[in-house]
């Protein structure tokens, strides 16, 4: 048997779980319940449910639909089955698997960029691309509050949920949400991997980043000045909130 790659059965189930959208619009005798248990094997680790039934947000239901012959598998089957998050947005018809993607918006209220989330070891993996910024170094970080009207005030201060003071030089420690400062290349890009430690994408969890904002300065932070790094106004960011279903 060939052996495929996570990322390759990943797409194959996800391609499967966007097709039920058209099988929910079909004519209803085609369509069958499969109450007979799936089997999967996820790069060799056999995630198997118990009985062919899985938790659908506090729902239990059958792991598959059959139409015309095609066994079809939820999206959030994907998520339990792989083990990652699976995120839908309603208003865009997007379907995320692995990371949770948010807009990082301008002060206008621009998309000019994203940044992934995805659950790493103690902590979340953020991978940024964004355009349209000033040359430079900028400070970045995750601050308390989601961005309300594009008033980037509207974030709070850091999230500091350990009352440590700012900066990652700092000898008292530094907030949870202090990141490693944003290096725009001079034609205004920026395409950077960073690690914030200590959260988590789990919601419900005191550490996690749900209801929280990535925000970017105009100014380099220094790593030490309390309580932003002197790292001047806030001129972009994007808020990890819960998408519309």
């Amino acid at each position: 048997m060939k052996r495929l790659g996570l990322n390759y059965l990943a797409g194959a189930v996800l391609f499967g779980s966007l097709c039920f959208t058209g099988v929910a619009m079909a004519q209803p005798e085609k369509i069958s319940v499969g109450f007979e248990k799936l089997r999967f094997i996820v790069a060799g680790d056999d995630r198997t449910s118990q009985d062919g039934m899985y938790n659908n947000n506090g729902t239990i239901v059958p792991e598959s639909i059959i139409y015309e012959g095609t066994t079809y598998v939820p999206v959030r089957k994907v998520g339990e089955m792989l083990k990652m998050p699976v995120e839908w947005d309603g208003i865009t018809k997007t379907v995320s698997i692995g990371a949770v993607t948010v807009d990082i918006k301008d002060a206008k209220g621009s998309v000019i960029g994203q940044a992934a989330l995805s659950q790493g070891v103690n902590g979340v993996n953020i991978d940024v691309e964004a355009s349209g910024l000033t040359p430079g170094k900028h400070g970045f970080h995750l601050h308390q509050n989601p961005i309300a009207g594009n008033d980037f005030a509207t974030a709070g201060g850091h999230f500091n949920p350990l009352g440590k003071k700012h900066g990652l030089h700092s000898t008292e420690g530094h907030h949870m949400g202090d990141l490693q400062n944003l290096e725009i290349a001079a034609d205004g890009t920026v395409k950077a991997h960073m690690h914030l430690e200590g959260v988590t994408l789990e919601k419900g969890k005191d550490n996690s980043v749900w209801g929280k904002a990535l925000i970017v300065h105009a100014k380099e932070d220094d790593g030490v000045t309390d309580p932003s790094g002197n790292s001047g106004d806030r001129i972009a960011g994007a808020s990890i909130v819960e998408l519309a279903k």
